[in-house]
């Protein structure tokens, strides 16, 4: 097993222990840089989490079509709580995070 396939095991493992704690919120908050503050809606990383979960089912047919997963990202970001963009600007952390830096 190379390094980067450990690496990637590690992370969906320690994703999974989050979220079958009994509050995955905060089990998930335990997994998110500090260096990003509160500056994010913790239902959204929640319910990106388990759509996340769902796209990686090992059984390729159970996992959801791009359809439905465009379908739930639009929904998610049109529903989601609406993120004070000054705060999100002011968050270095989190506009590194937002352009791939």
């Amino acid at each position: 097993m190379t390094h980067e396939s450990q690496t990637i095991l590690k992370k969906k493992l320690q994703f999974e222990e989050a979220l079958n704690t009994p509050d995955p919120k905060e089990g998930l908050q335990r997994l998110i840089d500090p260096a990003l503050g509160e500056d994010y809606p913790m239902d959204s990383i929640l319910k990106l989490t388990m759509l996340a979960r769902a796209c990686t089912q090992e059984d390729p047919k159970a996992r959801p079509t791009m359809r439905s997963i465009v379908v739930a990202l639009m929904t998610l970001s049109s529903t989601s709580e609406l993120w004070d963009m000054n705060a999100v600007q002011e968050n270095q952390g989190l506009v590194n995070l937002m352009s791939g830096r």
